[in-house]
């Protein structure tokens, strides 16, 4: 079965069969091993129904050795197999990929990720619908299809999956991060957009022994409590309580005791980030990050500034696994909960065996891992399927390699800056009347430059 094979040897498909209960009691046509290749094999041919599926997993057999299933058997050894095997595989292959000598990996001796969520669409069955809904607000029209929420937890470095949630559209991001938590540990740089702006999330995210970088909103009260030589400062982020006491004994004009706080120690860092495009065009806009890295000459305010960028190496995950796996436009197509449930883990499976297979090679090689193109790992894991043969011979993990560390293969070291408009990347309606100008974003090279802004003067607010 080419690279699943040897990605997913078949020692590891028994123990987790084994730990969940799914061994069949009596001789299938469809055993349980074979149908966890299958499901496997289904997010790598998207596009194939069951029975396309089945004829390029058992390609390169031998005729006489093959049975030949129908789709509604190849359906029913689906159900059969559940949700419980692909859950704990997944559980089994996910976590950091990088080592100290892969490129862009760690920060200043710290692991530096990124958590952020997501929408997948399923396939538009009544089940489906009444259990994970459609996108949509009350005042505007729903999504076409029912939508799951995925928050995902990546190692920028590598984009490889420390861990992984998700469920129902109506489960916000920040209570699906939480469920993130224990994968957190000392020695890890935690990045985060300002969606996860609140005081228990930092509070419960920094307990765990992370660092933090997280941006936060405009609105968000940070005191200057002291001035910095890098041009940051050190505050307190408060609870909401402790934020509107505060707000109200600064409002006073009468010198009065300040209120206890319930606060957390944090730095902040503001700069203004200039993008330029080719045509001379620029935009401007502030960043505020706070960090639990205190010391200014450990960790300068302009490094982490520039770090905050690797952040967006989640979305660069997302559209690996979104697009460039799953199929551009292309929704689940499991009809029960149990099926798209099944086909996430799945989806979520192949994804970490692919990054960690691109790891593993651009370590061989003595390169960076963002040189080696996702788009021909998968291709190439497509192509060793279907020509895979009976004995399986050691040649489809060479032809991988080769094919990933081939020159032309290659992505420049340097990767240019890019910009990509925040807009409706995929329109509603195909018809030109309900399209509005700029509705469709093209990504396009550009300049950034990055600027650290002076803080204010400092408040005092006493003692929390």
């Amino acid at each position: 079965m080419g690279v699943l094979t040897r990605w997913v040897p078949p020692v590891l498909v028994d123990e987790v069969l084994a730990a969940t209960g799914r061994f069949e009691k009596r001789v299938r046509m469809l055993p349980a091993r074979v149908v966890v290749y299958f499901v496997l094999a289904m997010t790598l041919f998207g596009d194939c129904g069951y029975r396309g599926v089945w004829a390029a997993l058992t390609a390169g057999m031998p005729g006489h050795l093959v049975p030949d299933p129908s789709a509604a058997a190849l359906r029913q050894a689906r159900r059969r197999l559940g949700t419980a095997p692909l859950a704990l595989l997944f559980d089994r292959v996910c976590g950091p990929v990088g080592t100290k000598e892969t490129p862009g990996v760690f920060w200043h001796g710290l692991r530096v990720v990124a958590w952020d969520g997501t929408s997948v669409e399923v396939a538009d069955s009544a089940a489906n619908v009444a259990h994970y809904g459609r996108h949509g607000k009350a005042t505007s029209r729903p999504a076409g299809y029912p939508q799951v929420r995925l928050t995902a937890l990546v190692e920028c470095g590598t984009r490889a999956l420390m861990g992984a949630v998700f469920g129902p559209m109506h489960d916000k991001e920040l209570p699906q991060a939480r469920r993130l938590l224990p994968v957190l540990r000392p020695g890890i740089l935690l990045l985060a957009d300002r969606g996860y702006d609140g005081y228990e999330a930092i509070r419960d995210a920094a307990s765990t022994g992370a660092d933090l970088l997280w941006r936060v909103q405009s609105g968000r009260l940070l005191p200057v409590i002291q001035p910095l030589p890098d041009g940051s400062h050190l505050s307190q982020i408060l609870d909401r309580r402790s934020g509107d006491r505060l707000a109200a004994w600064q409002r006073r004009k009468r010198p009065t005791p300040p209120p206890a706080l319930t606060a957390m120690a944090v730095r902040v860092i503001r700069y203004q980030v200039t993008v330029t495009t080719a045509d001379g065009r620029q935009h401007s806009s502030t960043v505020r990050l706070i960090t639990t890295l205190l010391d200014p000459a450990r960790h300068p305010a302009a490094e982490l500034a520039e770090l905050y960028h690797q952040r967006w190496e989640i979305e660069t995950a997302y559209y690996g696994l979104k697009v460039t796996l799953r199929g551009s436009d292309r929704v689940l197509r499991s009809h029960t909960v149990q099926g798209v449930e099944q086909e996430i883990y799945a989806l979520l499976t192949v994804f970490q065996l692919t990054r960690t297979a691109i790891h593993n090679t651009a370590h061989i090689a003595g390169l960076d891992p963002d040189r080696l193109s996702f788009a021909i790992a998968v291709r190439t894991a497509r192509h060793t399927v279907i020509t895979a043969a009976v004995p399986a011979p050691a040649t489809s993990v060479t032809t991988a390699l080769a094919v990933l560390l081939h020159p032309r293969n290659l992505t420049d070291r340097r990767r240019r800056s890019r910009v990509s408009p925040r807009c409706v990347k995929r329109t509603l309606s195909p018809y030109a009347y309900n399209k509005t100008a700029g509705s469709v974003g093209r990504k396009a090279p550009a300049t950034i430059t990055i600027t650290l802004t002076p803080q204010p003067a400092p408040t005092s607010t006493g003692s929390p």
